[in-house]
């Protein structure tokens, strides 16, 4: 069985297994055969079908031959050639530079600029390594190299190419002079990997549909452990798939996932099922345990990070809203909204968003620190920069400097992080064309090739000396987590999770006894304490007391979050939580409403309430809500028979009665989104349905906050808002609010003529692209993307085509709850206001 012959069936076996999921499972279902393949995919995938099935038909006879003892027959992969579409680039001038010109590492860093005091500086280019091709996501291993999952591929394999060669490399600056000298592939042949972090010696990472788990088990760098640990997730668009992986304090990794979507992962819990709310999940390692962690999570979460003192922060890349996630995290029911966006400044929205985080780093000045940032592919090109200060329970940013941006509009910077040396490094995905339905998938000038990581440091000031944990023994580590930067804390936590257990526990026991009570970092480290017994899924009682007791409100919230997220662990969670829901600092009394809703109880429903007997502001009155609408099965019947449930207390009644009020009709509003989706081709029960939705009314004040979340960034009332998509100033006027539902859920339905794209390809084979401004009996007019006009003369056209498809996302109900879609429809149906025209274009 270990014969030549039996290796090569065996080889065939799997290449033909490899080339059938291409044809079963192929990914970017969404737009190879749904509703986003028209109509700029509708022809592109029909023979690319046919020819993934002659490839595996070939395949098999090969295996055939082989297992009769027969030669086998030659496989022809080059034909059919399939054709090439034409291009779209010159439709989006929003998002494209004004030519098809990739620059040089050096005229790109010539087109940015940088805060005061800054400097950039190329640490690594496809130039200098040619592996570095379509970087999306990185991170800093124990020894302090940096690793970067590239994806060429993107968006998919193509029947006939070369299979997948998308990797993940390790690149080494060895003389410390901010710049690379060395490249590793550690692992090739994956397939779109968005996602990859450090566990267990080696490395998770997605290679759509599955996760996998490699390894260097013999020191060469290079991954010689392949193995599928999940298997399922979606992929029906590949840059909506699990991404942006960030590990917990506690031990869990964080994986996001857009909307749209449908998974089904075979666990050793069972099947978990999603179909089309967008999640961020939770995967715990230790038990391969699936969960959800934030569900909806807007439209297409791209960003996930912690502060300092472990609270989370999500944000939607599609909106680019940055929003404080413990709030959003709580028990899940199924009409959680959404809870405020905590950034805040003028002007229209910098999205999409790409990687967000804190800065914590002595390299930089005093006043960047704690500072918050997030990085924009399209219309600043750049990364935004935000003070951070408390707010209440939660918390506020205001814009300030911003660290970098760039005229460069190929410039697609991405996953910023703090590296070793306390310098600011981030990838660019580097491509004239950024989108994913804004083109064909086989659009000719989405770029395969460029790539590049830019080092951000402040000139005259030290660099941080590396701390790295390869080596180290445990003591060491927890001494580590004296450091100042968060980035080097967390790559520790990380570390000590891959050690034994019994032998973090009897150090972290030690390293605690041994602190000082004088030690002003002493509430600090016994939360590290905290969170590296939480990684080993441990819980320390008199740690936890001392904690909950703590002088620093931050650590007594770090406190009772952990206590609610391994509450598994500890049979005594809820009464540690109950006397917190009236600590003197409101983001404790925030954990505590939080932690509440993982116990379905009467006694929570009384406790949560009791909170009320303190302020509230806007993020402990949402965290009230999603408690209590958690809790609603306990108290739902109850309060229908009129038991009291608020102790007497007629703000408490009043904050529930509403609660049932607003959970009720959000059921309803989805039920009735449901049936009209499901049954649209029916007129008369699409006309009932609507009549009942319209009923329901709607409050336009709370509908203004969700236009300004979800619909800000592309569209325009009176002088707010960006120009990408239709002016909504007078969309109550001009349709219907049935119409507006239906643009809402159908968008690519109806589609203002304005927002078309006209391909036009000529006799003498020149290719044009732009929106169609004027055509009379001899000549037609596009508007080109840097804004010029095009005219040509009709003659001279072989080939025209209308690319009839909207950047909207389809039902973009759900990344909302069904009150929440209520008054966004109040909200857009009260728009009367005419708008001002728009200039003309230039000649």
């Amino acid at each position: 069985r270990t014969g030549r012959r039996y290796l090569a069936l065996r080889n065939a076996a799997v290449d033909l297994q490899w080339h059938h999921q291409q044809d079963y499972r192929m990914v970017n279902g969404w737009y190879v055969y749904g509703s986003r393949s028209k109509p700029l995919d509708v022809d592109t995938f029909r023979p690319e079908y046919a020819k993934i099935r002659k490839m595996c038909a070939e395949r098999d006879r090969v295996i055939w031959a082989l297992a009769q003892g027969k030669e086998p027959p030659t496989i022809d992969d080059a034909h059919p050639e399939l054709d090439v579409p034409p291009t779209a680039f010159g439709t989006k001038p929003y998002s494209e530079p004004e030519e098809l010109r990739i620059l040089t590492p050096a005229e790109a860093e010539a087109a940015m600029t940088v805060a005061p005091g800054y400097k950039i500086q190329t640490f690594a280019s496809e130039k200098m390594f040619p592996e570095l091709a379509k970087p999306v996501q990185m991170a800093f291993d124990n020894r302090g190299r940096m690793w970067v999952s590239c994806m060429p591929t993107y968006p998919q394999w193509r029947p006939g190419d070369p299979k997948p060669t998308d990797r993940l490399l390790i690149l080494e600056d060895a003389n410390a002079d901010g710049q690379a000298d060395k490249v590793t592939v550690f692992a090739d042949g994956l397939h779109v990997p968005v996602g990859f972090e450090f566990w267990n010696g080696g490395v998770l990472v997605t290679d759509q549909p599955r996760l996998v788990f490699l390894k260097d088990t013999d020191g060469d760098d290079r991954a010689d452990l392949r193995e599928v640990v999940l298997d399922g997730f979606a992929t029906d668009d590949t840059h909506h798939a699990i991404s942006a992986f960030e590990w917990t304090p506690d031990g869990r990794l964080i994986m996001l996932e857009g909307i749209s979507m449908s998974t089904t992962v075979e666990t050793p819990w069972g099947p978990f099922r999603n179909h089309n709310a967008s999640n961020a999940y939770s995967l715990d390692p230790r038990r391969w345990r699936l969960t959800r962690d934030i569900t909806p999570c807007f439209a297409n979460p791209w960003c996930y990070t912690h502060n300092d003192w472990g609270q989370p922060f999500v944000g939607d890349g599609t909106g680019a809203d940055q929003h404080w996630a413990t709030p959003l995290n709580g028990a899940m029911f199924d009409q959680r909204r959404s809870n405020r966006q905590f950034i805040h400044y003028e002007g229209p929205t910098m999205r999409p968003a790409l990687g967000n985080g804190f800065l914590y780093s002595r390299h930089f000045p005093e006043s960047a620190q704690g500072n918050f940032f997030y990085a924009c592919v399209i219309n600043m090109n750049g990364i935004l920069q935000f003070q951070v200060e408390d707010d209440g329970a939660g918390y506020k940013g205001t814009r300030v400097d911003d660290l970098v941006r760039s005229t460069d509009k190929n410039f697609r910077p991405g996953d910023p992080q703090i590296g070793p040396d306390g310098a600011l490094y981030f990838i660019d995905w580097h491509n004239p064309l950024i989108g994913h339905m804004q083109y064909s998938q086989r659009d000719p000038n989405r770029d395969h090739s460029h790539g590049r990581v830019y080092r951000l440091h402040a000139e005259g000031r030290p660099l941080v000396e590396p701390v790295t944990q390869a080596g180290k023994s445990v003591a060491e580590l927890l001494e580590q987590l004296r450091e100042y930067e968060a980035a080097t804390r967390y790559r520790v936590q990380r570390e000590l999770r891959d050690r034994p257990r019994d032998e973090v526990v009897a150090a972290v026991q030690a390293w605690v006894g041994a602190i000082p009570a004088s030690d002003p970092l002493r509430e600090r480290l016994l939360v590290e304490a905290m969170w590296a017994l939480a990684g080993h899924h441990l819980v320390d009682q008199s740690l936890l007391a001392a904690l909950l007791k703590a002088e620093n409100p931050n650590a007594r919230a770090a406190a009772v979050h952990i206590i609610a997220d391994l509450r598994e662990h500890l049979p005594d969670a809820a009464e540690l939580i109950a006397p917190l829901v009236d600590d003197p600092h409101p983001r404790v009394r925030l954990e505590a409403i939080r932690g509440l809703s993982f116990f379905p109880e009467t006694s929570s429903v009384e406790l949560a309430l009791r909170s009320l007997k303190h302020p509230l502001d806007e993020e402990l009155s949402y965290t009230l809500e999603s408690t209590l609408g958690a809790l609603q099965p306990v108290w739902r019947e109850a309060h229908a028979r009129g038991v009291a449930l608020a102790d007497g207390d007629p703000a408490a009644a009043a904050f529930l009665e509403r609660v049932a009020a607003g959970n009720d009709v959000g059921r309803e509003v989805n039920a009735l989104v449901k049936s009209i989706i499901e049954r649209y081709e029916h007129q008369g029960h699409r006309t009932t349905a609507m009549s009942r939705l319209n009923a329901l009314g709607g409050n336009p004040e709370e509908g203004a906050k969700i236009y300004q979340r979800t619909c800000r960034a592309c569209h325009r009332i009176g002088n707010d808002g960006a120009d990408y998509a239709p002016n909504l100033s007078d969309v109550g006027k001009r349709l219907r609010r049935d119409e507006i539902f239906e643009s809402l859920i159908f968008p690519n339905k109806t589609i203002d003529p304005k927002y078309r794209a006209t391909n036009v390809i000529t006799v003498d084979g020149q290719a044009f692209s732009g929106l169609l401004a004027q055509e009379n009996q001899t000549e037609l007019s596009l508007v080109m993307g840097d804004g010029t006009t095009v005219k040509i003369p009709l003659e001279d056209i072989e080939i025209r085509q209308t690319v009839d498809v909207s950047s909207m996302p389809e039902r973009l109900n759900e990344s909302m709850s069904g009150i929440e879609l209520l008054d966004l429809l109040a909200f857009l149906s009260a728009q009367q206001t005419t708008p001002e025209p728009a200039p003309a274009a230039a000649p």
